[in-house]
């Protein structure tokens, strides 16, 4: 049966094909269709990029020669093979004489305008190292050996330690407390109790 044209010049199926089984029959039919066009489109589209290829694509090309060449620097620097050290810089600020120790072992002393360097081997784990410096809080920091990396620590002078985040106010000392008559709300010591006769 051909479809049929209404008086407002729509095309429609004849009334008895969409009513009962029939009706349901090609409700069904057509349902079936639109799901496997949907799914024989998801098959033959295009795969998704990969996310270090949309990042590639992402990125703007370079401009001059030099900036393509540093690029290229960068890309051969990331697969080439990685060294057996790793080298450590380490810097205060402001610059000072400061001291670094990890653990028991003293690594060296900061100049005002030379950085501690060291090497060590690489991935050999994480280094939990301490600055002291004169004058200034003492800070214990961490740094990693996956990488060549530079920590840079700031100093704070020892009478603007308040500033530093998790400052706790030092409780007075217990003499002082002793001499004023002890804290507020203690009991006195009992007196000494007469000898028996």
């Amino acid at each position: 049966m051909k479809p049929q044209r209404s008086s407002q010049g729509k095309w429609r199926l004849p009334r008895f094909l969409l009513t009962g089984r029939r009706g349901w029959a090609l409700g069904s039919l057509t349902a079936a269709g639109v799901l496997a066009a949907v799914l024989a489109l998801r098959v033959h589209a295009e795969p998704p990029p990969s996310p270090a290829a949309a990042a590639q694509a992402s990125l703007p090309a370079p401009a001059d020669p030099a900036g393509a060449a540093a690029a290229a620097a960068e890309q051969a620097k990331e697969t080439a093979p990685a060294t057996p050290n790793v080298r450590l810089v380490f810097k205060v600020v402001p610059p000072n004489i400061a001291t670094v120790t990890w653990g028991n072992k003293r690594l060296g002393i900061i100049k005002p305008k030379a950085p501690l360097i060291i090497e060590r081997p690489r991935d050999s784990g994480p280094m939990d190292v301490v600055f002291k410096s004169q004058g200034y809080v003492t800070v214990h920091t961490r740094i990693y050996t996956f990488t060549n990396s530079t920590l840079a620590v700031k100093l704070t002078p020892v009478d603007k330690k308040n500033t530093l985040y998790g400052y706790r106010e030092e409780l007075p000392p217990d003499d002082a407390a002793a001499g004023a008559g002890g804290a507020p709300g203690m009991m006195a010591p009992p007196p000494p109790s007469p000898a028996n006769p």
